[in-house]
């Protein structure tokens, strides 16, 4: 679809900045040469000796009559630039917000500021959190738009590290998830990323690895905390042994069967799924105390030996 170019009007008043950082300048249309995907704008400058030059239709945000709220934004854009994210926090950065934060509550925002956080839904991002966001707010550099609430990047670091603190078995999974699929890529190799139709060698496979994907994951178990990352070990092993020796007794229980011992196999079949231990019943349950009336009776026969 080509390039509207109706709202450029020859004659106008624009506010013009060379760069983003750059301060405003009053510039009046002159002639307007609309492209595809923009426009070549011819202005002139009447604050400096009406000088004339093309300039493309990005650089015209605002008109001049706006130019006051415009540098406003723009000021607070250029406030909260405090920190540039390196390629392993940005990565790491983007996997939190894809697994635990919806877009509908807060979103990465890349232009002007790279990595800033636009907070939708603060409340919403709160019961993410488990914290308030005005903690996070406090800490780093921020301001209001239509939009939202714009963090700093510093504050987008903040967000991911502390949402991986309170859903840490979410993070931690997804890790294991991902080094199992890299695991199988460095043994056989898999569809190139950046070259369509072409397979990759292992040893490629697992330069990528380290360089890149090692790096993230090393700093999303650093985000969810060493506790975290002990015990859902922990946990991971003692699920996986649990299994190991859930399809042993099954197979010892079927060699019993086969070995013609019927009733000792049916017995240890049924002792073994009646007794399993579950979460539920890791537990201690603490029941209401019986009446007497709701106790079961038990009879039980006393044998007394007789005295001759």
């Amino acid at each position: 679809m080509a390039f509207d170019a109706s709202r450029y009007v020859v004659g106008d008043e624009w506010a013009y900045r060379l760069r983003d950082t750059a301060p405003s300048e009053r510039v009046r249309i002159k002639a307007v040469t609309p492209k595809k995907t923009t426009a070549s704008i011819e202005v002139e400058f009447p604050d400096d000796s009406y000088r004339v030059q093309i300039v493309p239709s990005s650089r015209l945000r605002v008109r001049w009559a706006d130019v006051e709220a415009y540098d406003a934004q723009q000021a607070s854009w250029q406030r909260i630039a405090d920190f540039d994210l390196d390629s392993v926090e940005r990565s790491a950065v983007l996997t939190v917000y894809s697994v635990l934060i919806p877009e509908e509550v807060a979103e990465l925002d890349w232009r002007p500021v790279e990595d800033a956080t636009i907070i939708k839904d603060v409340g919403a991002l709160d019961d993410i959190l488990q914290a308030p966001a005005e903690e996070i707010l406090s800490k780093v550099p921020w301001f209001t738009t239509d939009d939202g609430t714009v963090a700093s990047p510093a504050g987008t670091l903040l967000i991911a590290e502390i949402a991986c603190r309170a859903h840490s078995h979410t993070i931690l999974q997804y890790v294991i998830e991902e080094e199992a699929k890299v695991r199988h890529k460095c043994k056989h190799g898999g569809p190139h990323p950046f070259r369509k139709g072409e397979h990759s060698s292992p040893e490629w496979e697992y330069e990528w690895y380290r360089k890149y994907v090692r790096p993230e994951h090393e700093l999303l178990r650093q985000w969810c905390g060493h506790r975290a990352v002990a015990a859902h070990e922990r946990l991971t092993a003692a699920e996986a042994e649990n299994h190991r020796l859930d399809l042993l007794v099954v197979q010892l229980i079927k060699a019993l069967d086969l070995a013609g011992d019927t009733t000792r196999a049916e017995q240890f079949a049924e002792e073994h799924e009646r007794d399993r231990i579950t979460p539920y019943l890791a537990r201690p349950v603490i029941d209401r105390p019986l009446h007497w009336s709701e106790i079961p009776v038990r009879e039980v026969k006393v044998y007394r030996r007789r005295h001759w």
